[in-house]
Formats: structure tokens, sequence, C-alpha cells
């Protein structure tokens, strides 16, 4: 690279300019999201290895398990050949001798490793017929003074690992970005800069990647994580600005009336408040932005129904977007049955082509259809609306932002509702959510409390027994596992249930004369809506499926859950897949049948969740024990960006922010709309 190029690298500069990354190694940063200097600057290290303290080879038996380095002299290598391709070298100090391995990088480290060179190696003691240290870090160096005594450890991606990037690689590049950068962003106002006495942002990104001591670490994390968040407050508050735009004035009239008359069952105090706030909205000039939110069988559809009255009174369409077709089918099963005697015809456009999807369009188009009940179909360009008014996104948080904005640029004036199924706790909600306002449905619902026990292995027979006589009572039975089918690495695993294991397991048991139906995410939509099918109205069986049971399919006879592996889902993951069953007027039962966890911890954790049916309560608990990732599932787009900051441990210090770029809007106001 010349030195007028030197002189000129920024953030956005391209990481094809650092020396060593060759077009492969580039395609798998690229792949990992690292596109541009910036890009790798803010990809922080996982964790930190302190190398001040050497172990001397002979002392490495007191470290098994642990992270250590050592040094020493290459006295043999060997390549070894076959299905997984093994490098093996022994080192020497004057102490005694140890064997390094490695398996990824085997050809890459036997070229660059010879007998005679001194090394230092840093990584984990494995014990298995003889101590050895596998996959450890690098360097050849003449002297320990050439050792920094704290060693940033980064995440190294699969793809990264195949092109031949590793620790080493990534310190390197970092390295020789910042003997070359001379130009960085003034991302904080100074005077915030100013306020908390910050280090500049360079030397607080030297300090995280290249530390020479632990105790400022932490120093450097703070600014960082203030500017992550400021950023993202920033941005939340301006999607707050963008949706309070003119909307349209609506009210749900007379509809209101006739569709409670239809209903065979009446509001609940807390659907009844929601309903209030979402008539409000409608009625105010500007767009509704709101997130509606409750436990399970809380009556969240209906609400959202209530909700949409007002775009259908005033003549305005309504467009319902839900994650799957056995969702967003029943769904639309549901709403017809409720607005057919209110003279709204529902259309449903789900994937592929047909006849019937080319009239629903035209009927959109023209504004003869007023509802329309759709997956991503609804995305689509074909799709357009004569005049929509409103906006319903079932299981928001499977949708991502830009998919969400899609549908909204089909109506700007629309309101816009969402719904979540998993409730979000206060806490979280209003620090997750800052550019929504939320709405709650709190009060239970009144279905009979779901019996849920844990069963050990050595009753699991039993269980199966009871499962056999629930059948003949005319029961059905959602039997739920993690996983399609084993990874490679989890091969040989006697705990781990997947959908084949399990229906063929059942098919040898007590239970082999009756139906056992299979349902997973890699069948065709066609095959799921037959399976369901099969299971919701065929002879009294077992449903083998994936957690993609978890919404939108209701079966009002199925009246058992099973539930393998419950340490693969967090609790309100849990509670959610609890809540398929349960909904008739007869008892209902869940079971989790554990793997191989059984520590105090986790059992803890099962018992919470045996004794309590509070969808809010059981998240608060989750979010105290686990961290928030467990509570949403899948976090707003923005929150995927925070690499330092936690949106639980730092919720007061991002208020603290938003009331900053509050006073920051507040001053610029005028200006941005005039």
């Amino acid at each position: 690279m010349s030195k007028a190029g030197v002189s000129q690298l920024d953030f956005l500069s391209s990481l094809s300019l650092i020396p060593g990354l060759g077009p492969r190694r580039l395609q798998a940063l690229d792949a990992a999201g690292l596109k541009t200097v910036g890009d790798l600057l803010y990809y922080y290290p996982v964790k930190y290895i302190d190398r001040s303290k050497q172990v001397a080879l002979k002392d490495v038996s007191m470290f098994r398990d642990s992270v250590v380095t050592v040094s020493g002299t290459v006295e043999r290598v060997r390549l070894e050949p076959g299905r997984k391709i093994r490098f093996r070298i022994m080192i020497r100090d004057e102490s005694g001798s140890l064997e390094v391995m490695w398996f990824a990088g085997a050809v890459y480290q036997s070229k660059n490793i010879k007998t005679g060179d001194t090394l230092f190696l840093t990584g984990k003691i494995n014990h298995y017929a003889k101590d050895q240290m596998v996959h450890p870090i690098v360097e050849k160096v003449g002297t320990q003074s050439g050792i920094s005594p704290v060693l940033a450890i980064y995440s190294i991606k699969e793809t990264m690992r195949e092109a031949g990037i590793n620790q080493k690689q990534l310190h390197k590049s970092i390295e020789w970005i910042f003997k070359n950068l001379k130009h960085y962003p003034q991302v904080l106002p100074a005077a915030i800069e100013q306020k908390h006495e910050f280090a500049p942002l360079k030397e607080c990104l030297y300090n995280i990647h290249l530390p020479e001591n632990f105790s400022d670490i932490d120093k450097y994390k703070l600014r960082l994580k203030y500017e992550e968040l400021y950023k993202l407050a920033l941005a939340l508050r301006w999607n707050k600005r963008k949706f309070a735009l003119p909307g349209y004035s609506m009210t749900a009239g007379g509809l209101d009336k006739k569709l409670r008359a239809a209903l065979p069952f009446t509001l609940t105090d807390s659907q009844e408040q929601a309903v209030k706030i979402l008539y409000d909205d409608a009625a105010k000039s500007s767009r509704m932005h709101r997130l509606l939110q409750g436990d399970v069988g809380s009556g969240k559809t209906v609400t959202a129904l209530m909700a949409s009255l007002p775009a259908l009174n005033t003549g305005r369409q309504v467009a319902w977007m839900a994650p799957t077709d056995v969702l967003a089918r029943q769904t639309h099963a549901t709403l017809q049955k409720y607005l057919d005697p209110l003279g709204f015809g529902v259309g449903y456009l789900g994937g592929g082509s047909s006849p019937e999807k080319t009239e629903i369009l035209k009927k959109l188009a023209s504004g003869e259809l007023q509802f329309v009940v759709g997956t991503h179909a609804l995305f689509m360009p074909s799709v357009r609306f004569y005049k929509l008014g409103m906006i319903v996104i079932d299981e928001q948080h499977k949708f991502g932002a830009s998919q969400r904005l899609s549908l909204q640029e089909k109506g700007p004036q629309s309101d816009f509702l969402l719904m979540s199924a998993t409730p979000i706790p206060q806490t979280l909600a209003k620090t997750l959510y800052g550019d929504l306002d939320t709405v709650e449905i709190r009060q239970p619902s009144s279905r009979i409390p779901v019996s849920t026990h844990i069963v050990p292995t050595s009753k699991r027979g039993d269980m199966e027994n009871f499962l056999f006589e629930r059948i003949q009572n005319k029961s059905r039975v959602f039997y739920v596992v993690p996983r399609i089918e084993q990874d490679e690495d989890e091969e040989g695993s006697s705990t781990l249930r997947t959908v084949d294991s399990v229906a063929e397991k059942l098919k040898a048991g007590p239970l082999s004369s009756v139906p056992v139906i299979r349902l997973h995410g890699q069948m065709s939509s066609e095959e799921r809506e037959d399976a369901v099918s099969m299971f919701k109205n065929g002879k009294h069986g077992i449903l083998v499926s994936t957690t993609i049971i978890e919404v939108g399919v209701d079966v009002i006879d199925a009246n058992v859950m099973v539930i393998e592996n419950p340490e693969f889902f967090g609790l309100a993951q849990l509670h959610q897949i609890r809540g398929r069953v349960g909904r008739g007027d007869e008892q209902s039962y869940c079971f989790l049948l554990p793997g191989g966890l059984n520590n105090e911890k986790f059992l803890e954790r099962l018992n919470f969740l045996r004794g309590c049916h509070d969808g809010f309560a059981i998240a608060e608990w989750d979010l105290l024990n686990r961290g928030p990732g467990d509570v949403c599932g899948s976090r707003q787009s923005g929150w995927d960006d925070l690499k330092t900051a936690n949106i639980l441990e730092d919720a007061e210090l991002f208020r603290e922010i938003l009331q900053e770029t509050n006073a920051l809007f507040e001053q610029t106001a005028p200006a941005l709309t005039a």
C-alpha cells in the first residue's frame, strides 16, 4: 500500500488494504460482517488471558482444564494424515516436556513450526492418556519480554477458521491498523466526553485490543459502552419521531357492538382496558405505534381484532401478518369466524402462486377486500392496497426491522400494532422498546392451570403408560424435542432427543399402536399443514415436533404436553410451549424430561416453572437468572449491535442517555420540523 493510501486510512477503508488478507480471508471476514477497518476495530475480544506468569512444563498437570502459558523448544514434529488431519509437536524446557496438537489448521501449523523453534504457547491443558495442550496460540519469540502480559482472545467463526484466520492473524491485522490509522470519528459530542471525562476513542480502542494490564480495561469499556448506547438512543428517538407522523383519525362506530354480540365470550377487564387504549390511539390524528403483549391465553388476538375495527369502520383496509403458514391459516380461520357476522370477508395470502392468490391481489388493489391475513408474502411488491389503515404483526420478534418497515411503506399513514406472545418484563420493555408504546393484558386467563411434572429417567415408562391411557380416552399429545436431528459434534449423546429418535422410540414401546406424526421446519408448508391436519382431525395420537408448534397450533382436545431436554430452552419459552395445551375444559398435563443436565440450578428453574403459571412472573425470573436473550427470544434490531453494553445491567445508564438525547431532540425540534 502506498504512503498516500496509508495516510488516508479511516474507519470506512476496506480490509483489503491490510497486508496478509487475501481474497479468501476477506470473503470469510465479510461473511462474519467485517468489511471495513471500523468493523474490525469494533470486533471486540470475547475474553482476556493473563500471561504474566509462565508455567514450567513439569508443573502443567497442576493446571489441568485451565489456560496457561508455557515455553519450550520443539524437539519433534509429526503431521498425521487421515479423515481428521492432526499435527503434533513435542516441546521441552529444562524441567520436562509436553505434547501439543492441532486438528483445525493442522497443515497451516505444520508449515510454520519446525524442529528447533522456541515457542511461547497459550492454551488449555487437557488430560487424556497424558497431558496435552490442544489448539494453543503460538508465538515465536526469542525472549519473554516480547510477550504481552494480557492476551486478547477473539471469536473465530468457522468460515474464518477455514480460511486460515486465527488469533495471531487477527492480532497482526489490528496492530497494523493502529500503526497506520490517523483518522478516528467523533461519535460522542465533545461536551459529553468532557462531562464524563472519557478518554479519546483511539486510546479506548487500543487498550481494549492491546491492553498492558487488567486494571484499566473496565475504564475504557465504559466509554465504548456509552458510545454504543448513545447511538442506539439516537436511533430509537428518530424512530419514535418517524412514527409521530400524521395518521388517520378513526373510530369503531357500531362495529364494536356488533363484534361483541358475535363473540361467544365477554372480554376480561384487562382486555377492556387494552381496547380502550387502542381505540384512543386510533382516534388520534397521529399514527398508532404500539406493542401489545400478554400471557398465554390472555386474548391478544381478539384484542387486536377489536383494535382493527376503527380502520374497517372508516372504509380502510387491515393487513395482519404472521410468521408461519400454520399460524397465519389458523388466525385467518379465527378472524373469518368473527368477522363474517359483521359482513367482512378475510383473504389469505401465503407463498407460491395460484388463481386464488391472483384474485386476492386484485381485490386488495381495488378495495373490494378490506381484511387480509398472510405470511411474508405480504411484503411482496405485487401486494398493493387501495387504502391501508391498520397493520398488525403477530409474533413480531420473528420479523426483522427491515421486513416490518417494508410493510409499513405500503401504508405510510396506517396505524401499526405489534404483538408479542412472550411477555417482556416492564424493566426490560421500557429499555428494549424505547421507540414503542406498550399495552399489556395482565389479567390471568380463566384456563385450568396445566399440571406440570418433572419426570426422571426411571419414571419414563410410567409416563408413557399414562399417555396411552389419555389417548385411549380421546386425548391428543404434543411431544416437543429440541432438534430435528443431531449435529455431528453431538453424535453419540445419549441424552439429546430428536424428532426421529423419539418417533422411533415411541413406536417400539407402550405407544406402538397409536399414530405418531412428525412435524418440523424442514418440511414444506404443504407437508406441515398435512401433519397438523392429521393430528388435529385424524385418529387420536402423538405429534412429535420441534418448537415450531410454539405458536399457531391450537388443538382443543390436546391436553398433554411432553418436553424433552427442557435444559435447551428458557423458562419463558417453556411456558409458551406448555400453553399449547389446556385450551379445553379438561385438566391438562405437562411433563418435563431432563436430559443429562440435572444440577441444582437447573432443577430450581424447572421447579419454579412447575409452580408458576404467570407468564410475566416467569419472564421476570428468566430475566434475573438467565439474561434478556432468553426472555425476548430474539433481540430487536439495534440491540444486536451491542458488544460491550448489557441490556439489563446497563438499563440505568441507558435511561440516563435517553434523557440526554431527549434534551438534544428538544433543542433541535424547531429546525427538524421546519
